[in-house]
């Protein structure tokens, strides 16, 4: 099988498999939503629903602002999971038994890992500014 090809094939089903986790959250890493009680139920992963008893009726420009947030959020998610086949599939194919004995395969892995290095860490700062952004609407609504 070609490296194109053993690529493509990679990419798409690790691509899958982590659409496939994220499809089981309904696209949706972090979302909330408003009962009929007007109380704020968060969902945050895989986690079950967490109910405030306060009442947010009031609150409509908080929630707004911190629906903003958790959308931008999610869409983080979504593009890190779309990066995250891709590394996959570059890991594969230049970690290959075959591959390993080229030595431009090699500097190519060795870019790969910096550039994997490089995505983490911005991963990283995205998911925590994310995450305090939210926190911060969060409390908004609240306090």
């Amino acid at each position: 099988m070609s490296t194109k090809r053993t690529w493509g094939l990679t990419f798409f089903i690790s691509l899958g498999i982590l659409l496939a986790l994220y499809a089981i959250l309904d696209f949706q890493f972090v979302r909330f939503e408003v009962n009929e009680q007007n109380q704020l139920v968060m969902y945050d992963g895989f986690s079950g629903p967490m109910t405030h008893v306060a009442d947010v009726s009031d609150k409509q420009e908080s929630l707004s602002v911190l629906d903003k947030h958790v959308k931008a959020f999610n869409t983080w998610i979504l593009f890190g999971l779309g990066l995250a086949a891709f590394f996959i599939a570059s890991y594969w194919v230049l970690a290959s038994d075959a591959l390993k004995e080229n030595q431009i395969k090699k500097k190519y892995l060795r870019w790969t890992f910096g550039l994997n290095a490089i995505a983490a860490a911005a991963a990283i700062f995205i998911w925590v500014r994310y995450f305090h952004l939210v926190n911060d609407a969060y409390n908004n609504v609240f306090f």
